[in-house]
């Protein structure tokens, strides 16, 4: 078993913003990666992440308050929507022991499904995987 610095590190957000995207069916995609728990072994550093996806779009369906599973959702994409990236800044973090770490979204695929939530708003599946760069604390010399 791994055995990890007790207890997680604690740290301090120095930037968290939205990275933005452009849906082709005039939405606009948001998203925010928030680190939640941050663990070291050795030298290696372990970020725990919270996927924030809010989508803003004029359309409108029925309101539906049924919480769907996600092979229900996987089963009722209608279409891949095209986007381009407004923004995709990084997030930032300073670890107690020093470090600094860096957190990006990179979004990999957008999808429309059929299904609308309890105020009508369309539901979409977002896949996104996350850049991370650590920048290790300075050493004393």
């Amino acid at each position: 078993m791994d055995s990890f610095l007790r207890p997680p590190l604690d740290f301090t957000v120095s930037r968290e913003d939205w990275s933005r995207y452009d849906l082709v069916d005039s939405s606009i995609l948001k998203i925010k990666l928030v680190a939640t728990k941050i663990r070291k072994k050795n030298s290696n550093y372990k970020i725990d992440v919270q996927n924030i996806i809010v989508v803003l779009s004029n359309e409108r369906g029925q309101p539906d308050s049924q919480v769907y599973s996600p092979s229900e959702l996987q089963q009722s994409i209608t279409h891949d929507v095209r986007y381009t990236i407004i923004t995709q800044d990084w997030n930032e973090y300073v670890v107690d022991d020093g470090a600094n770490i860096k957190v990006q979204p990179v979004v990999t695929k957008v999808s429309k499904t059929s299904k609308f939530d309890l105020h009508g708003d369309p539901i979409y599946l977002v896949n996104v995987q996350g850049n991370v760069v650590v920048e290790p604390p300075e050493t004393l010399n």
